[in-house]
């Protein structure tokens, strides 16, 4: 479990189920695109605090939260799973796996008044340190590729993505993923019901290990 004082007014720690309403205020105001199945409520976080505590994590000042991250444990995907698969839903009830090697990220969101400030970063560097305690390899995470609404009328979501991966464009969410250390391993298309991020996300990963390697694929 974590807790600790970030940029001296903040508290980034565990969420508890006291948390779940702000938790789902987050989600909505980080993704006004996002397909309402694809929003996790209150109801969705409290599970995820029920089954695996140590993965979810919220940073706040003054009572208000201000920043979260859910995460499961999982194995390696062995195929491209959409998001609702992977999730179970959003409820990770059966899709957690207890003695899984990575720590899953399944959402990340900082309200859009405090970005720029370095939290993301935080809620990162948190679930390494977690998943380190833990012995697991790293993070795996499914950034959504939500630059892609500036383009998609000049380009399809597969040239996007090899933009991304050659680094001749940035993307608002796949660019600071990468510059926190996140590899590259490659693009899930159909993935996630977002027009905005042309329904596509990119598989990345952040081994605890730096000589851990994850071949990269197209």
């Amino acid at each position: 479990m974590i807790r600790k004082e970030i940029l001296e007014d903040f508290i980034i720690r565990n969420a508890t189920p006291d948390d779940a309403i702000q938790m789902e205020y987050v989600q909505k105001q980080c993704y006004p695109s996002l397909h309402e199945s694809a929003l996790m409520n209150r109801n969705h976080f409290i599970n995820h605090i029920k089954i695996f505590p140590e993965g979810q994590i919220v940073i706040e000042m003054d009572g208000i939260i201000i920043g979260s991250a859910s995460s499961m444990r999982s194995n390696f995907p062995n195929h491209d799973p959409t998001y609702l698969e992977i999730t179970d839903n959003l409820w990770i009830t059966n899709t957690h796996v207890p003695e899984g090697d990575w720590m899953y990220g399944i959402d990340i969101g900082v309200l859009p008044e405090y970005r720029g400030m370095g939290f993301s970063r935080e809620l990162y560097l948190a679930r390494q340190e977690i998943g380190k305690k833990l012995g697991l390899k790293g993070q795996l995470i499914a950034g959504m590729t939500l630059g892609y609404g500036r383009v998609k009328n000049r380009m399809t979501i597969e040239e996007y993505c090899y933009a991304l991966e050659i680094k001749k464009f940035t993307d608002p969410t796949i660019t600071p993923q990468m510059k926190a250390g996140f590899r590259w391993i490659r693009p899930l298309y159909n993935h996630i019901d977002d027009p905005q991020a042309g329904f596509a996300c990119v598989l990345m990963y952040l081994p605890v290990d730096d000589n851990y390697r994850i071949e990269k694929t197209r």
